[in-house]
């Protein structure tokens, strides 16, 4: 059985095109790519920050990562829409990771916070009283190569592991 699979985009926006880069992603980029087969569900997270920090994380779960090599995803992901074209052409951050998960492990429900690790070597486990699970990915695309995704009950700041990469994100409504 193929292990499933995770795609990671780290966006933001110019400030002045904030508002028009949500409409666009939520009205026709998430649409399109959850129309695609094999794309399980996708989620929006916002992280509060510094500019230029990657304000927004999307996460795509996959059937398999074998996903993003089909002809209906690279018929997407060749040509964009002008929209599509547009917002991410303005983008000030991007940054993409494409993963294989280590154990099928569907996203817990509950969770209305995550925090995600990207690190060099595997990283070690993050305790929190409001942990659900944690899920860890192998990136084949994207640097660093591994990722964890801490699933949390609640979202407040916190003290975060030291990673390469490391972010508490809130779940968007």
């Amino acid at each position: 059985m193929a292990k499933r699979g995770l795609l990671l985009t780290l966006t933001e926006p110019p400030a002045a095109m904030e508002e028009e880069f949500n409409a666009w992603y939520e009205d026709e980029h998430l649409p399109e790519r959850l129309a695609i087969p094999g794309f399980r569900s996708a989620r929006r997270w916002i992280a509060e920050g510094r500019p230029g920090e990657g304000k927004y994380l999307a996460t795509y779960e996959l059937d398999s990562p074998d996903v993003l090599r089909s002809a209906a995803y690279l018929a997407r992901f060749e040509k964009p829409t002008p929209w599509s074209r547009r917002c991410l052409e303005r983008a000030v951050v991007f940054r993409r990771w494409t993963c294989e998960q280590d154990a099928a492990v569907d996203p817990h429900t509950a969770c209305k916070a995550l925090i995600v690790i990207a690190a060099a070597q595997p990283p070690q486990a993050y305790e929190h009283a409001d942990v659900l699970q944690v899920r860890r990915f192998n990136a084949f695309a994207g640097e660093p190569k591994h990722i964890a995704l801490v699933e949390l009950s609640s979202y407040e700041p916190r003290a975060l592991p030291v990673a390469d990469f490391v972010r508490l994100y809130r779940a968007m409504s």
